[in-house]
């Protein structure tokens, strides 16, 4: 048990994105070939030293959907696909080719092929030029595919309109590239959307609350400052361990079942973060755990880059009144009198310029194409605000939108049916191509096409909730005078 949670652990903070979807080193779906048709799969390198693979279905029908990875600490990953992590030069096609303790580099997919190219769309996926948060040069990582397949691939003649999705980090990644790149649709799943600056200040706030609960447990505190974060080795895996270890020494409930104590100091954690990721559904320990990598180490990753933030932090509190956070006053009084309190740091306009959710004006305001959005609403890393800011800002800009929720616990948990039934929906509402597009779909059009497919059933594989509305980011932590206006009270 001690094992499992650590390695799971390790999974999240390795790649926070991963669906619960099926998916193999393949060129073409089994079923797909079993219709008379095949694939063709390439493989190319960005400029800026990202990695990409693409598959071409024979049935191509010229939509190009670009699926982006989440959050990834491990620079091992960025490499070309089917080559060993201990030697670019190695080439493989399962793990066992590149030795014990070796992985085989996969630039997954991350099971959308099964869904996409059976449709007869092409699909592609990339490294991204950063490590973690990627937003700051992913935008040219997309460019760098779209590139490929225009002028490299051989089937330049036959691209027709790219689509841009992706989960988690990578569902920021496809919001991002909705502010700053020629595309034709985007389809944001579970995706970290809030903007730079409101994201990562969140991410903080979770630090700030395990320090004042936890520093002065013995073997709990970290020793870099809440607001630069932990510099990272190239591989997560050690890293990820000494957090859990933290935190298990503050929590209890990954190498030891918790005491009095720490039951006690994780509902104060719990009370001030109104945290979601309980022990009913998932595991708290392992969870907060994951939560707490983000600000440590995901946070150092993008501090001490010298392409990102070069050194400069983001703490920005010193001014905020947090005595009405939760629902415990008295907690809630002393919290706001004991918590480190930080000047507005050199990073935030750095973090501001990387992603701005702003649809009123630049590139956001020529936004003519549909957005079809599905995310958690129990998601506790991913958390629904995040959502909500993006989808404020899509109104404010007069977009053509529509947000879907799904009633499970856990991060970017969809099944193959969801994921089915929101993009059969969203290429319908896309329509053929030079237009009309079609009448945007409502949720209960998603959801009932959901329960129409094979293995659809209400309550398991089909989850969505139509009643669930996401609360402002502010009704969770006060807001920043320096957030995106979508983010702050109104």
């Amino acid at each position: 048990m001690k094992v499992a949670k650590l390695q799971a652990l390790v999974a999240t903070l390795a790649l926070a994105a991963l669906p619960p979807l099926a998916h193999a080193f393949s060129d073409c779906p089994a079923d797909h070939v079993t219709d008379g048709y095949t694939c063709t799969e390439q493989t190319g390198a960005g400029k800026t030293g990202g990695f990409f693979r693409v598959t071409f279905p024979s049935d191509w029908d010229g939509d190009l959907v670009i699926v982006n990875h989440g959050f990834d600490l491990n620079d091992l990953h960025r490499r070309p696909h089917e080559t060993c992590s201990h030697h670019v030069g190695t080439t493989c096609e399962q793990d066992s080719d590149c030795g014990p303790g070796r992985f085989c580099n996969e630039i997954s997919y991350l099971g959308l092929d099964e869904v996409l190219l059976p449709m007869g769309k092409a699909v592609a996926a990339g490294t991204y030029t950063d490590s973690g948060w990627a937003t700051f040069h992913s935008a040219k990582d997309i460019k760098d595919i779209i590139k490929y397949v225009t002028k490299n691939s051989g089937f330049g003649d036959q691209l027709k309109r790219v689509i841009v999705t992706g989960f988690s980090g990578g569902g920021a990644v496809t919001a991002d590239a909705t502010l700053k790149l020629k595309i034709d649709g985007a389809v944001p799943l579970c995706a970290a959307a809030a903007g730079g600056l409101t994201t990562w200040d969140v991410a903080h706030e979770v630090r700030l609350v395990y320090d004042y609960v936890c520093n002065d447990v013995p073997g709990a505190k970290f020793l870099y400052p809440s607001d630069t974060g932990q510099p990272n080795s190239d591989n997560s895996s050690s890293d990820a361990i000494g957090v859990a270890v933290k935190v298990d020494a503050c929590f209890g409930g990954i190498l030891s079942a918790p005491d009095p104590q720490q039951a006690a100091r994780y509902a104060k954690f719990q009370e001030l973060t109104q945290f979601t990721g309980d022990a009913a559904h998932g595991g708290s320990a392992v969870n907060v755990a994951s939560a707490i990598g983000f600000p440590v180490l995901g946070l150092g990753d993008m501090v001490w880059d010298d392409k990102r933030l070069k050194g400069k932090r983001i703490g920005f509190n010193d001014t905020l009144d947090y005595t009405g956070l939760g629902n415990d006053p008295m907690l809630a009084a002393d919290y706001d009198a004991n918590v480190e309190r930080l000047t507005a740091g050199k990073g935030r306009k750095l973090l501001r310029k990387a992603f701005w959710p702003d649809f009123t004006k630049g590139f956001g305001k020529k936004v003519a194409y549909p957005i079809l959005s599905m995310a958690g609403a129990n998601d506790w890393l991913v958390v629904p605000e995040f959502n909500r800011v993006y989808d404020d800002a899509l109104t404010a800009g007069g977009k053509a939108h529509v947000q879907t929720w799904i009633e499970t616990y856990g991060h970017c948990v969809f099944s193959e049916q969801e994921v089915t039934a929101l993009f059969t929906k969203y290429f319908e509402w896309l329509g053929p191509v030079g237009g009309p597009y079609g009448p945007p779909p409502t949720e209960a059009d998603i959801s009932n096409a959901c329960l129409a497919l094979p293995g659809g059933v209400a309550g398991d594989t089909c989850n969505f909730d139509l009643a669930f509305t996401a609360n402002a980011v502010f009704d969770r932590i006060p807001p920043r005078a320096d957030w995106p206006a979508a983010a702050k009270a109104p």
